[in-house]
């Protein structure tokens, strides 16, 4: 109960920061993973991927406490965030959320990145926000029928 608590307050703060242009429909889809990492440390890299027989998106993160380590106390944590909701569409190259409603959304592509190696990025329909509590991750993709007026990952998340 008070896990539930805590999501619906977090969404509700979350739909309260959200730029969002007036009338546009938003769904949040949260990955059911989460992680304890350290309170105060940072997340040093990401990287989206598609996994499972159902080519899901997922997200690969290492957090660090190396803001704060001292003496050679740096220690790393890696975590898998699946997005199971979102699935790779039937042209290979967009992951679509299907909403209730019946829309399919595009979240996120497949691209050739550098040298060669394919890259998965979120569109401009979609961001991650990442809330981390006393060092305990949840991870929610904000996911709009229009691209948002800014992005903001650089302030409440990372997705790009």
């Amino acid at each position: 109960m008070k896990h539930h608590l805590f999501v619906l307050v977090a969404l509700t703060l979350l739909a309260l920061v959200t730029p969002v242009r007036a009338g546009q429909q938003v769904w949040y889809v949260t990955s059911p993973n989460h992680g304890q990492t350290y309170a105060y440390g940072s997340e040093t890299r990401h990287a989206w991927a598609m996994l499972g027989s159902s080519n899901h998106l997922a997200l690969y993160a290492t957090y660090s406490n190396e803001p704060f380590a001292e003496g050679g106390n740096r220690r790393f944590d890696d975590f898998v965030f699946n997005f199971p909701q979102v699935k790779l569409g039937p042209g290979g190259h967009t992951f679509f959320y299907h909403a209730s409603n019946g829309l399919n959304l595009p979240v996120a592509r497949k691209q050739s990145g550098f040298l060669g190696i394919t890259e998965i990025k979120l569109l401009p329909t979609a961001y991650l926000v990442t809330k981390k509590k006393h060092g305990y991750l949840t991870l929610t993709l904000v996911i709009g029928v229009a691209p948002f007026e800014e992005n903001p990952d650089t302030q409440i998340g990372f997705g790009h």
